[in-house]
């Protein structure tokens, strides 16, 4: 089993090594990355259409930002540059979650548990927001219940996270009350309440409850309420994502076995059966080896991102339990006191996030490859390409396309201003940025090898 410190160094070498080398493959581009480049390119300025996920937005292209601000006109530099600033937010902010919880067994194997079952299952879709309103979940709920007085320090945290919670999107509906919350329980329980610093945990509360009332606002008048419907009604196809569901199904094995038999959790018995499901989840990539469409999929981990959140949830009212609210109401909390337990249950954290490598190799390397068919195709030939006559078409590169964003994907990895564009597929209706036979102007802005 692994100490406390070599988890810790396990975990931050593998979230930030794969956040590197998924900015280098230029994943950020996934989907709504490829039209945030192409907008930004185009205008030299942040692309901050959508008020409620501006300030997630705009720190995140604060890279490509420098970049463009310096100069720099290579869109395939600027596309790395994205994807960095992209996954460098939520990682950090996981960072400074292990940080605060490397010293406590239970608490570093419950983040760690959310970074392998949450974020590396759900942010191929790294331009979404909720990537990082549920790492500010996971940091804050883990600053607070490990408080022991009530600092400047963490007050200034506190505010600073709740105000850039202010407008990360949707997922605040629920996480705002539920942080405000913890905050006002961590105030009360801590007796000595200097006036600085309980003033800035009270200012956080107004944070994230005003982080509620946006996402409440951007529900109730959406951007697109077309935009809206589909998401409510993908929210229940979660299951798709097959890396989601195996690593949660050994979870709730190992859940559901220390809340009937707690002292078990001083053995090997219930890990033995969830490192089956993870085993399973290792070998997935193989699945790639048919036609088929049950295999690690990218477009599969969008739609899991709501599912995503009422396990952040659990995993939120778990540490607060274990670690200031019920402490050792509950049996299994006071086995997982015990430091065998406690090491066994890391152990099992730990091999959580290293069972889902693979299939994020497999992913990470065949978007590359993707990437690779887009700019052949759109270099091999001048005006508009019709998508049923480009290697897009057909299998696997077709897994990976998403109709409304090939216009935008063409053009920015175009050398030079004749190369073609990628029209959507025929039977496309819906709304895209611009006709494939009239894209923008990009000026100096091309794709260098």
């Amino acid at each position: 089993m692994p100490t406390t410190a070599a988890a810790y160094r396990i975990t931050l070498g593998l979230i930030w090594g794969l956040a590197l080398w998924h900015s280098w493959e230029s994943r950020g581009l996934f989907v709504d990355g490829s039209a945030f480049l192409v907008q930004i390119a185009r205008r030299e300025w942040f692309f901050d259409f959508y008020a409620p996920r501006l300030y997630a937005m705009v720190v995140g292209q604060a890279p490509i930002m420098t970049a463009v601000f310096l100069g720099i006109d290579d869109l395939h530099t600027l596309a790395r540059l994205l994807s960095l600033g992209l996954f460098a937010l939520p990682t950090a902010l996981y960072t400074l979650a292990l940080a605060r919880a490397k010293d406590d067994p239970v608490l570093l194997a419950a983040v760690i548990a959310a970074i392998g079952v949450v974020f590396m299952t759900t942010s191929f879709f790294i331009v979404g927001e909720y990537n990082t309103a549920y790492a500010i979940a996971i940091v804050v709920t883990v600053r607070l219940v490990t408080a022991r007085e009530l600092t400047v320090l963490d007050g200034l945290f506190l505010a600073v996270v709740s105000g850039l919670a202010i407008r990360t999107y949707e997922s605040l509906i629920y996480l705002g009350p539920l942080l405000s919350a913890i905050v006002v329980h961590t105030i009360w329980r801590i007796k000595e309440r200097p006036w600085l610093p309980t003033a800035l945990y009270l200012l956080s509360i107004a944070g994230f409850l005003g982080g509620m009332l946006v996402a409440i606002r951007s529900i109730v008048k959406p951007y697109s309420v077309e935009h809206l419907d589909e998401t409510i009604e993908t929210a229940a196809n979660f299951w798709q994502n097959i890396q989601f569901d195996f690593v949660v199904a050994a979870v709730l094995v190992v859940v559901v076995w220390a809340l009937v038999r707690p002292d078990d959790l001083l053995s090997r018995r219930p890990y033995r059966w969830a490192i089956v499901c993870l085993a399973i989840l290792a070998l997935t990539p193989l699945l790639a080896l048919s036609d088929g469409l049950v295999r690690p999929l990218a477009k599969s981990q969008y739609v899991a991102r709501q599912a995503a959140g009422l396990v952040i949830i659990t995993i939120v009212l778990f540490i607060w339990s274990y670690g200031s609210l019920a402490v050792d109401r509950l049996p299994a909390f006071r086995v997982l006191r015990q430091p065998e337990a406690a090491r066994r249950f890391l152990g099992f954290a730990v091999l959580i996030a290293l069972a889902i490598v693979p299939s994020d190799i497999y992913l990470t390397r065949n978007w590359a490859n993707y990437l690779d068919v887009v700019r052949d195709e759109v270099r091999a030939q001048g005006g508009v390409i019709p998508y049923e006559k480009s290697a897009l078409s057909r299998h696997p590169w077709n897994l990976l396309v998403e109709a409304w964003i090939l216009p935008s994907q063409s053009l920015a990895m175009r050398a030079k201003r004749g190369d073609g564009i990628i029209a959507p597929p025929q039977d496309f209706k819906a709304w895209q940025p611009f006709p494939p036979d009239d894209p923008y102007p990009l000026g100096t802005f091309v794709w260098r090898d």
